[in-house]
C-alpha cells in the first residue's frame, strides 16, 4: 500500500511535511518520534480519519485501528463493543479477559479496556492494521498476549501493520521496520 500526503496543518502550525510511505503485507512498521512531533495524526491521516492539507483521503481497504485511548462505548458490554467490529472469535480469551464479556468498559482497568480495543480492532479482519501505543498501560504479561497476536497477524503474511511506539525494544521484538517522524514540519527518516 502507497499512502503519500502533501502536508498536514491545525491553522497556521504545520505539523507534517511530505511524507511517501509504503507499507507491505507481512511487514510491521514501527513509528517513533518526540512526543508531539504528529505520529497520532500520521495514524489518524493513514486512516482516513483526517484529510492532508490538499484534502486528501488515503486507503480504501478495510482498516482496524487501535486508538491511544480504548474509545470503548461506555453503555455497551465488552463483548458488544467487540461485536461492532465483527465476532470475538476467541480474542477474549486469547487476550486473558476471560469473564468479561458481561462487564462495562467502567468496570474494567486501563490495561484491560486497550485489551478489549485491540481485540476490536483484530475483530474487523482488517486489510490493514493501525495501533497507537499498543502496550501502553499493559503489565508485561499482557504486553506478551498482545505481541504474539501481532506476530501473528505479521507472519500469516495477509496485511501490513503499523504501530506508534516509544519503545525500542517492541519494535525490535517485532522485528519491525522503524522509522522516525522528526523536524519540523515533521518528516519520516529511517530508524537506526
Amino acid at each position: 500500500m502507497e499512502f503519500s500526503i502533501t502536508s498536514k496543518s491545525f491553522g497556521e502550525r504545520k505539523v507534517l511535511g511530505p511524507i511517501n510511505l509504503a507499507l507491505e503485507k507481512g511487514t510491521v512498521t514501527a513509528l517513533m518520534g518526540a512526543s508531539g512531533s504528529g505520529k497520532t495524526t500520521l495514524l489518524r491521516l493513514i486512516a482516513r480519519l483526517e484529510t492532508d492539507d490538499a484534502g486528501t483521503r488515503q486507503f480504501t481497504c478495510k482498516i482496524g485501528m487501535m486508538f491511544q485511548e480504548p474509545q470503548l462505548l461506555p453503555w455497551k458490554t465488552v463483548l458488544e463493543n467487540i461485536e461492532l467490529a465483527g465476532p470475538d472469535h476467541g480474542l477474549l480469551s486469547s487476550l486473558g479477559l476471560e469473564g468479561t464479556a458481561h462487564l462495562f468498559p467502567r468496570q474494567l482497568s486501563l490495561g484491560m479496556a486497550r485489551r478489549v480495543a485491540f481485540a476490536r480492532a483484530l475483530a474487523v479482519q482488517p486489510e490493514l492494521l493501525i495501533l497507537d501505543e499498543p502496550f501502553a498501560s499493559l503489565d508485561d504479561h499482557s504486553v506478551a498476549l498482545v505481541r504474539d497476536h501481532i506476530i501473528a497477524r505479521r507472519d500469516a503474511g495477509d496485511i501490513p501493520i503499523i504501530l506508534v511506539t516509544h519503545n525500542r525494544e517492541d519494535a525490535r521484538a517485532l522485528d519491525a521496520h522503524t522509522l522516525i517522524l522528526a523536524g519540523s514540519p515533521a518528516q519520516l527518516d529511517a530508524g537506526t
